[in-house]
Parts: structure tokens; sequence; C-alpha cells
């Protein structure tokens, strides 16, 4: 199976509308389109951690509302289920997360997460907007965009989103496929510009490694990096090797094969490694040798103990064990003596991000990949 994602039209919703109530605390009235008006929605909501079990439907969820000047209601259209939101049914990064709503809160006292909404990523129509959005969207707008973990998810018919985190969904694409790229193409953004650096350095004619391409981050990361004109080599299963050539990989090997680590090697060496697979940073020294020597080069893994380590020990705590983790990573590699590293990537929800993601997507140079 090609893609880590599945996709659901979530509601085939009609025009709907929506009343804001003068003593919601907002003084000056946002706008809001006419034919929004109700004040209960449909959400997929968990209110314990656990299994599939705990994931409920509810009939009679409060519409979220305009809450500041900056804030933009979109009504959902189409949602995807990414590989977070099962981990975060489990209670995986509870704490730090929580940390995060009390920041965001501005609040001393612990914040209470549930009811929660799962669902990162969304595609859908904007139906009300707070006065400093400007002309950034406009009422009606077909948006697409995505939630960092912290805030209330998108697997319901409304959600309210700050206007950084939404753009107007490219035109090539229609709401549901829009719906299958912002999360894993803004991590697999995030990872190679702000973790591997190339916000710095220019991207083109460097070589990449990717192990797992045929993911949803490891398709996004393919097609950015070609866009980029970096030279790509990946990895994925036999299978899915026509699907990684179609978007340009300049060479595909099938990890299942004998000579898969051989291959790798004879490709020559590599200015980043980014681990789309999930092998985490103990894989870097098995491919420490992939890696060119005195050129600044990255092993990127996406699977950290960062979220893990506070869960378990706390903020503080769970702090410093990830600094020594990191560390101790990077010395038993030996890698730092070529003045390589082993780095750990992360979503970040940048606006530059999707706003070029968006502007890809129209020239042609990135396409979603669903298989169901």
């Amino acid at each position: 199976m090609h893609k880590q994602k599945f996709l659901s039209p979530f509601f085939k919703i009609d025009s709907i509308s929506w009343f804001l109530s003068k003593n919601r605390g907002y003084s000056m009235a946002p706008e809001v389109s006419k034919e929004y008006n109700r004040s209960k929605m449909l959400a997929w909501q968990i209110h314990c951690y656990g299994g599939l079990e705990e994931l409920k439907l509810s009939k009679t969820v409060r519409v979220p509302y305009i809450k500041g000047p900056n804030d933009v209601m979109i009504q959902i259209s189409a949602s995807s289920v990414n590989p977070i939101d099962v981990l975060m049914m489990g209670g995986y990064g509870s704490v730090f997360l929580n940390k995060a709503r009390q920041v965001e809160a501005c609040s001393f006292s612990e914040i209470l997460e549930f009811p929660l909404v799962l669902g990162r990523d969304f595609a859908g129509r904007v139906v009300a907007k707070g006065l400093g959005v400007g002309h950034d969207v406009s009422i009606g707008d077909e948006v697409w965009g995505a939630l960092p973990p912290h805030q209330q998810g998108c697997h319901a018919e409304f959600v309210r989103v700050n206007k950084s985190l939404v753009h107007r969904k490219p035109r090539t694409l229609s709401l549901l496929e829009s719906a299958s790229i912002p999360y894993a193409a803004m991590t697999a953004w995030s990872a190679l510009k702000v973790t591997g650096g190339l916000c710095l350095s220019p991207p083109k004619g460097k070589r990449v490694l990717i192990l797992g391409g045929s993911g949803g981050v490891g398709t996004a990361a393919l097609q950015l990096l070609k866009a980029w004109g970096a030279q790509v080599v990946t990895t994925c299963r036999a299978d899915a090797v026509p699907l990684l050539e179609s978007f340009g990989a300049d060479c595909v090997i099938d990890y299942t094969h004998t000579d898969a680590e051989k291959q790798i090697r004879e490709e020559g060496k590599y200015n980043i490694i980014l681990d789309a697979a999930g092998l985490g940073a103990d894989a870097g020294p098995k491919y420490a040798d992939c890696l060119k020597d005195i050129n600044i080069s990255k092993f990127i893994t996406l699977r950290s103990p960062l979220l893990r380590n506070v869960d378990d020990y706390g903020v503080v705590a769970g702090t410093m064990k990830n600094i020594a983790d990191l560390f101790v990573t990077n010395v038993k590699t030996g890698i730092m003596s070529k003045s390589s590293t082993v780095r750990w990537g992360f979503f970040l929800p940048l606006s530059d991000a999707i706003r070029e993601i968006t502007t890809l997507v129209e020239e042609g140079k990135m396409c979603p990949a669903i298989e169901k």
C-alpha cells in the first residue's frame, strides 16, 4: 500500500450559515456568510485516550466561533487521516501538547483537552473571518491548510483556523484531492527546508536519499526536491517503483531486494538522508558512511523521541533527555568528525510552506498520490 493516508469526503454539506452571538467577547463584528446559521455540528471526538473504540461521532458539538481578528472559519468538505492522528488517540504527546495549549491560552492552569477532535489537514470553504484577515481569503473561497497538533482538529463540519495556516487551494485540484496533501507536504517541507537547512543552502544539484519514498511524506519530499532541482534516490517496495519513477526520482531501489544496501551506496554519497520510513535516529550509524564528508551533511529522521520523552519525564526532565539523546546519537554515529549530524524533523505550521506548496501544485510540479 503506497499511501499512508486515506481520504473520506467528510460531509457532503449544502450551503450552511452561522450566527455570531453579540455576547461572545469579540467587540468588532467579523465578516460572516449570510447563509451560515447553526450552532451545532457533527464531529468525531475522543473523550479519553485509548484505542479506536474511543472514537465517537457526536451530533451536538458546538460550532466554533471567531475569537480574534486573525481567525478564519472553515466549512470542511474533506479531511484526511494521518499517522499522528492514530498516535494522538492513544495519548502520544499529550504532556507536551497540553503545555502548548496552556502557552497559546496564556494560562497557568491545566487545560482539559477533552473532548478532543483529531484531524490535521483540511479542504473546505470560508464561511466567516475576523477583520484582521483582510483580503488574504474571502467568504466563499475554497481553501486548504493544516493545523498544528495542539489545536482542535478538522474531523468535523467546521474548524477555526489562524489566517497564516489557510491558503486558497490550488485551482487544479478538487476539494477531495486537496485534503490529501497539506500535513504530509508541510512535514516534508519543514524537514528539508528548516531541519535540513535548504532554506539557507540552495537545494539545486544536491544529492538526497529518501528512505521510504512511497508514503505520504516520502512522495511529497520527492516532488519538492525534484521541483527544487535536487538529485533524488529513494527506496520503496517493488509495487511502488512505478509511482516514484512517475514523480521523477533519479533512482528507485526496492528495499526488499537482497542487494538494496549495496545499491544505495553504489549511487554515491548524499548531502541529506531523509528517513521517511520511521527507522529512527538509531539508523543513523547504519547510513553514516553514505553521507558526504566535510559537507555539513545530515541524516534527518521523522521518528524522534521528543514527545515521548516529555510524556515520560515531564517538560523539564524530558527536554534535558532530548538534548542528551540527540547528543549521544551524534557521538555514537561518529559522523560529527565528518562535519555531519543526525537531526530530528517535524511538522512546522509555517505559512511559507503552504504558500510554496500551493504554487508548486498549480504549476504541475506536485500532485496527490491517493490510493483510495
